[in-house]
């Protein structure tokens, strides 16, 4: 079994040079902050589904309704009429609606700005307190909402993490999330960027079946396991 422990160079320096290369290719990632909440149902609309359905979702739900809180307020069938581009749309509909219904009991409105104030373990266990609401979709919060040096993983990091030896090859999402994040692995300053740029190439070259793994720009640093 390969374990961070046992890869050579220092799993750090290995996660550099890959940067390096896949900023090459695909350009430096450029970060674009969305409010909190915005970014919370962005995320909830992108689960098991392409960016494509997810933002044609997240844009149908703008065109329907005012504010969050007239989507607080309508019908279940209209929101999930809304949201079906996205596929799952029930389920989606109900945690959707479900959560901002949860931050205006809390709150007494529909705000998330006391977010700013929590680290981000606190912010973490805040959001995935709520029915529906996974690590995944906290750590793009803090990520692409609050800026914060935390790496979401999302099936292609998660894959291509494996694959490249960055995590066992046994380790589940959540736990890629910790493990990742730590001190010994992604630099915090790099966590973003990596992020960014281990999507690109999962999308385009090392992808969940048949990789291109002949004309990877990785190839040389990547140990090719078979972790599938």
């Amino acid at each position: 079994m390969v374990t961070t422990e046992t890869k050579s160079p220092p799993l750090r320096r290995r996660v550099r040079a890959l940067l390096r290369r896949l900023e090459r290719e695909y350009g430096k990632a450029r970060r674009e902050r969305t409010a909190p909440i915005d970014e919370l149902i962005l995320t909830i609309l992108s689960q098991n589904t392409s960016d494509g359905n997810r933002d044609r979702a997240y844009d149908s739900l703008r065109a329907r309704f005012s504010s969050w809180e007239a989507l607080r307020l309508a019908p279940r069938s209209e929101v999930e009429d809304a949201i079906r581009p996205a596929g799952l749309w029930k389920q989606k509909a109900r945690v959707l609606q479900d959560t901002l219904n949860a931050l205006h009991d809390e709150h007494g409105r529909l705000d998330l700005s006391h977010l700013e104030s929590l680290s981000d373990a606190e912010i973490i266990d805040y959001l995935t307190g709520h029915r529906g609401i996974g690590v995944k979709t906290a750590a793009c919060v803090l990520c692409f909402s609050l800026g914060r040096p935390y790496m979401p993983v999302d099936t292609h990091v998660h894959r291509l993490a494996r694959r490249l030896g960055l995590i066992p090859a046994e380790v589940n999402a959540d736990r890629a999330h910790e493990l990742l994040n730590s001190k010994p692995a992604v630099p915090p300053e790099l966590r973003f960027s990596f992020h960014i740029q281990l999507i690109r190439h999962g999308r385009r070259v090392c992808r969940a079946a048949r990789p291109a793994c002949d004309s990877c720009i990785l190839n040389d640093l990547c140990p090719k396991l078979d972790v599938d």
